[in-house]
């Protein structure tokens, strides 16, 4: 594995944060970024893939981690790096913890493999990744993001204004995937 030079400018801390998508009709394309924030810190080149964090036994810390699976997907050519993780962020709950990690891995193959990667490529790659772009979006740029993916690839957006807001999040004392949320809803709907 080729091992990348650290430079100065590296980056060493990122913060990543939550998101509230699927806004009034915006099924899929309507996203905003809050103030809850997946925190991580690099701590340097390491033997192994390790994230440190006390973020319960169910998220892993090493290779299984989706934060460490995005890095390696779009860096292979990267060393293992050891970092620390810390989040306010409920998982599963509806609050887009999984498009944090997947940025945070964004971001960590962008700067320390030196991909130079633009706002809109890191947005498409995003969306790859992820599967719509209502999440990611708001994430990477900030604010209300509206956004629909035209291919796998290429997903058009606008950050839009939006007022000072204060919000409250009611979060269940359960965890539901997005993918088993998204089961009970109907096929078609008509009106």
């Amino acid at each position: 594995m080729k091992k990348v030079k650290e430079r100065k400018d590296q980056m060493k801390r990122l913060r990543v944060p939550a998101t509230s998508a699927n806004l009034g009709p915006g099924f899929d394309s309507l996203g905003l970024a809050v103030n809850l924030y997946l925190n991580l810190e690099i701590v340097g080149e390491s033997e192994e893939w390790i994230i440190h964090h006390d973020l319960g036994e169910d998220l892993p810390k090493d290779k299984n981690n989706l934060v460490i699976q995005t890095i390696n997907q779009l860096a292979p050519e990267l060393s293992p790096l050891e970092m620390r993780m810390t989040s306010d962020i409920p998982m599963t709950r509806g609050l887009g913890s999984s498009s944090t990690a997947i940025v945070a891995g964004i971001e960590v193959a962008n700067h320390w493999a030196n991909k130079g990667w633009t706002l809109e490529e890191k947005i498409n790659q995003a969306n790859r990744l992820e599967g719509h772009p209502d999440n990611v979006a708001p994430c990477l740029a900030g604010g209300l993001v509206i956004g629909v993916a035209l291919q796998e690839d290429e997903v058009l957006w606008t950050k839009t204004g939006f007022p000072d807001a204060h919000f409250l999040a009611l979060v269940p004392n359960y965890h539901l995937s997005t993918r088993q949320a998204r089961s009970v809803l109907p096929k078609e709907f008509f009106f």
